[in-house]
């Protein structure tokens, strides 16, 4: 009999599997000029997950949402009427 945990691990895996497939397609389907920001954005997520939440004290704010903010706030362009125009060039 196979390990219910082994078979977790496999189904989650599988699931990995997908959603990278899925992140390197829209990846792929962007504008080259377009990397630099998404480079960014990928490293600004990987600190807010990768980092423990526990690098704050007891009362202290977290102000990752500020980190957010600025590196939004360096793009010229509108972000969401960009994405809307790259979707209806795909359609």
């Amino acid at each position: 009999m196979i390990p219910m945990s082994f078979l977790k691990t496999q189904i989650m895996m599988l699931n990995k599997a997908q959603y990278e497939k899925r992140i390197l397609g829209e990846i792929r389907s962007l504008p080259e000029e377009a990397l630099p920001k998404i480079a960014r954005l990928l490293s600004l997520i990987r600190e807010e997950f990768v980092t423990p939440e526990s690098r704050f004290p007891l009362g202290e704010e977290d102000t990752s949402h500020e980190k957010t903010r600025n590196l939004l706030s360096t793009s010229k362009g509108n972000w969401a009427a960009d994405i809307i125009a790259d979707r209806e060039d795909r359609v």
